[in-house]
């Protein structure tokens, strides 16, 4: 049931969206907006056509490979970074003076070094995404409640003298820093998404003739309105996918936190 509720939400969200699309298409004029009839219709015959789903899978491809990437990356540096107080104490300080630099200033440069293929598209993806799964990670770990901590000593064995301390610690990182702090990682995983949506469009606006990005700006350098925004919304659905992708993770692997939300 809660799930029905949860798919009628989302639907009628996109009806007031598709409502507004229209009325702003009435005021604004059709060369400007398109009324997304026209726009969907179009759709439906540019999806049979293999042009469509080039750019589409490059984009797919370039977005997913890229928070795969972050998340495999950024979230045992931040376990680390929180367990470890004097690994933090050393590389803290170049996280948070780096991090609200925006690094979609670095795409030339990127361009210039890395060169024009999906490598520094990615790369700069990857660089955007894992800040953002580093600080909060490392966040929970730092502030781990300490009745979590008691109660995982009192329940293993572990930190009985004579143990290897490699024991204990491996315990301790498997069965209470990942469980605790993977809800978090995931819900800035999720938040991420769609800040990658955003730099994958900036990426591909420049140097590539592949993706979602370069079919808006193209379509709209020739003033094509109709594939401009049929790109336009299939990177907003890819952006969609790619959240309840996120959510659907979380839901699976954090059991816990259904149960505390029960």
């Amino acid at each position: 049931m809660k799930n029905i509720h949860y798919c009628i939400k989302y639907l009628v969200t996109l009806v007031c969206i598709f409502l507004l699309w229209h009325a702003g298409a009435l005021y604004f004029g059709e060369f400007i907006l398109p009324k997304p009839l026209h726009v969907f219709a179009f759709m439906e015959k540019y999806l049979q056509t293999s042009e469509f789903w080039l750019h589409f899978g490059m984009s797919t491809y370039r977005v997913c490979v890229a928070l795969l990437i972050s998340f495999l990356l950024a979230f045992p540096l931040g376990i680390y970074m929180g367990y470890k107080k004097r690994f933090d104490s050393f590389f803290s300080p170049f996280v948070f003076i780096t991090y609200p630099i925006p690094k979609i200033v670095f795409l030339p440069l990127f361009f210039l070094i890395l060169g024009i293929g999906d490598f520094s598209r990615i790369f700069l993806i990857v660089l955007t995404v894992s800040y953002q799964i580093v600080v909060v990670t490392r966040s929970c770990v730092l502030n781990l409640d300490k009745k979590y901590y008691y109660s995982f000593k009192s329940l293993l064995p572990l930190h009985i003298p004579g143990t290897p301390k490699k024991h204990y610690r491996t315990a301790k990182l498997v069965h209470l820093l990942i469980p605790y702090a993977l809800p978090q990682a995931l819900t800035a995983l999720r938040i991420a998404s769609g800040t990658a949506i955003a730099v994958l469009f900036m990426t591909e606006s420049f140097a590539t003739q592949e993706g979602l990005g370069f079919l808006i700006m193209d379509s709209w350098g020739r003033g094509d309105m109709l594939p401009m925004f049929t790109g336009i919304v299939s990177l907003c659905f890819l952006g969609i996918f790619l959240y309840e992708f996120c959510n659907g993770i979380e839901y699976i692997f954090c059991r816990g936190n259904r149960l505390n939300a029960k």
